[in-house]
């Protein structure tokens, strides 16, 4: 017993630690979404700034060292040779891009390749207050240039040193070797230097060192010179001008007969129109709802200007006439007990009354 129990648990084990094998090879895998993002390739300079904001990360981790409540002056003096110790070094190497996710095979890679250089950085560089990003990125690999700067020759970008593409885009490969330095204007505007407003934005502010450009209004084709419909160049489609307001809205469901398909109703909307389906109780309508019917529907009637549903409508009314009568009925029957005279004439109105009720009835079905 003891030998099956001892193979049982020796069976969870070893389950166990193939379903975490299995695990772990999946996640290596080029398909799996760990690899995506660990091995999702970087621009080289982004690979270098991503190692050393990584670095930065180690530097901040091991600010305080390993002390912490015990001998306060003896921890100060060897945090002074801790600071600036291979042993610090060491460990900042051994966490590099452990916190990456985008890249971090790249990251390990760059890091693994430049060690020694990390290593000069630390020794010779660090506490001259050398900047890692400019030092290793821009210095020694050729990465990445300054802030404002692009290209092979770190070239500086359109409007430097002043505001770069007249502070409304971006400059094509800043801080990179790569790109061609062109501005990427943003939403509204245009120019080799991001300096005019694009089609259909109009200068809402301009002065010698600042612009502001705002869209025309919806109602615009064309451009516009001021903002709402009356600074509009032209009129977009579904809008008509108008000599004192600009352009202004073209209502397209009363200038047309019938733009809508049967059993539909218009429905003005600011530059065009919506078709919405009648009501279902209507043949033609002009507005949504039972009472806003040109007629109604078959199997539906008029009642109260509203269009009804005949056969919900008929099992009601024949339900309250049935009831009726049968009230009529027993009444008739509890006053015979008492009167002979009296029930055979209330009976005989009883009997009237339902015969001239159904013919009235039936004659109204007709119509």
């Amino acid at each position: 017993m003891r030998l099956l129990k001892n193979f049982s648990t020796f069976q969870v084990i070893l389950v166990t630690v193939f379903v975490e094998c299995i695990r772990l090879s999946n996640a290596s895998l080029p398909g799996s979404s760990l690899n995506q993002k660990s091995g999702r390739r970087l621009a080289p300079c982004q690979v270098c700034r991503t190692l050393v904001s990584s670095f930065n990360l180690g530097l901040e981790r091991t600010a305080k060292g390993h002390y912490g409540g015990g001998d306060t002056a003896w921890e100060e003096e060897n945090k002074k040779d801790y600071k600036n110790s291979e042993l610090r070094l060491v460990e900042i190497q051994e966490g590099l891009c452990s916190e990456v996710s985008n890249g971090k095979d790249q990251c390990h890679e760059l890091a693994t390749e430049n060690e020694q250089l990390l290593e000069d950085w630390w020794h010779s560089h660090r506490n001259t207050g050398v900047d890692l990003t400019e030092w290793l990125c821009i210095g020694e690999l050729k990465v990445c240039c300054p802030e404002n700067h692009y290209g092979p020759q770190c070239l500086p970008c359109l409007g430097h040193p002043g505001a770069i593409c007249s502070g409304h885009g971006k400059c094509k490969g800043n801080g990179s070797r790569k790109g061609n330095g062109e501005c990427s204007c943003d939403s509204g505007y245009t120019g080799k230097v991001c300096n005019a407003c694009a089609q259909n934005f109009y200068e809402a502010y301009k002065d010698d060192e600042k612009l502001m450009c705002s869209p025309c209004h919806k109602s615009c084709e064309g451009g516009c010179s001021e903002a709402g419909p009356k600074g509009c160049t032209g009129c977009k489609s579904g809008w008509e001008t108008d000599s004192e307001h600009g352009c202004i809205d073209l209502n397209e469901c009363l200038i047309n007969t019938d733009p809508c398909k049967q059993n539909e109703f218009c429905v003005n909307n600011e530059g065009s129109f919506t078709c919405v389906a009648c009501d279902k109780s209507c043949n033609g309508c002009s507005g949504d709802g039972p009472d806003m019917c040109d007629k109604c529907a078959d199997g539906y009637f008029l009642m109260d200007k509203l269009c009804i549903d005949g056969s919900t409508t008929q099992r009601k009314v024949n339900s309250t006439r049935y009831l009726t009568y049968l009230g009529l009925c027993l009444a008739t029957c509890i006053i015979f007990q008492k009167s002979t005279t009296i029930a055979s004439v209330i009976g005989l109105a009883v009997g009237l009354y339902i015969a001239a009720s159904e013919y009235i009835l039936g004659s109204e079905s007709q119509l």
